[in-house]
């Protein structure tokens, strides 16, 4: 092998290093917005007054630019509930949402959401924090939720 075709030869390595380099990087760009579009939950923490009604937090925008609060509420209490009020807040953010005066079936889930918020400090640890106020007939309970720290 003479050396015009070593280095042809060399060329063509490295071009073909650079291309699938090139390749890889919108793939991982890729990988990283779909991790920030899946919510981070915190568990499921139940009523100590209404068996089956539980309520989670969850954040959105785990690894991304911005963040959005959900808080959920289930009713799984055999009958109908009234959920007065639902609150999803972004913890230390400036996003929150109260969503009031929901009449939940047995089986239904009710939903409440920020908006979406910047979030240009990624070394700072967000979460979304809700609470709930519910009643039937008889009944009153309010309790708080969290979703893990999340950057």
């Amino acid at each position: 092998m003479n050396d015009r075709t070593a280095r042809t030869l060399s060329g063509a390595l490295l071009a073909t290093a650079v291309a699938g380099a090139a390749m890889t990087a919108p793939g991982a760009a890729q990988a990283s917005s779909v991790r920030a579009a899946d919510p981070t939950c915190g568990s499921w923490v139940s009523s100590a007054v209404f068996p089956g009604l539980s309520a989670r937090a969850c954040i959105w925008g785990t690894g991304a630019s911005w963040k959005q609060a959900q808080t959920e509420v289930f009713n799984g209490t055999g009958s109908a509930v009234e959920v007065e009020t639902l609150t999803a807040t972004l913890d230390p953010l400036p996003g929150n949402a109260r969503c009031t005066a929901m009449h939940l079936q047995n089986g239904q889930t009710a939903f409440c959401g920020t908006r979406s918020v910047p979030d240009d400090n990624p070394f700072r640890f967000d979460r979304a924090v809700g609470s709930v106020q519910v009643t039937d007939l008889v009944h009153r309970e309010q309790f708080a939720f969290a979703s893990p720290f999340v950057g």
